[in-house]
């Protein structure tokens, strides 16, 4: 995840670019399939999760599977 980003924008912006549009011509709202606030949550807890085991959220998203990790990384592939 790039700096002053958060999650879900990471995501929007990802797919966007590998959909050659603009992050608000998607068709699919984020929040329509998954709670990107709960995500941010999940990566924010970082700290209090060292040392416990890796965390991963997967969910499909505009033809995707997109995967989040616990530092906030996002890998995109397609489904």
């Amino acid at each position: 995840m790039a700096k002053g980003r958060s999650v879900g924008t990471a995501v929007v912006e990802e797919i966007a670019a590998r959909e050659g549009v603009k992050p608000v011509e998607l068709d699919v709202v984020l929040h329509d399939v998954i709670d990107a606030d709960a995500l941010e949550t999940l990566t924010d807890a970082t700290d209090s999760r060292k040392g416990s085991t890796p965390l991963e959220v997967t969910f499909p998203y505009h033809g995707y599977t997109v995967t989040v990790d616990e530092t906030g990384a996002v890998t995109v592939e397609e489904s």
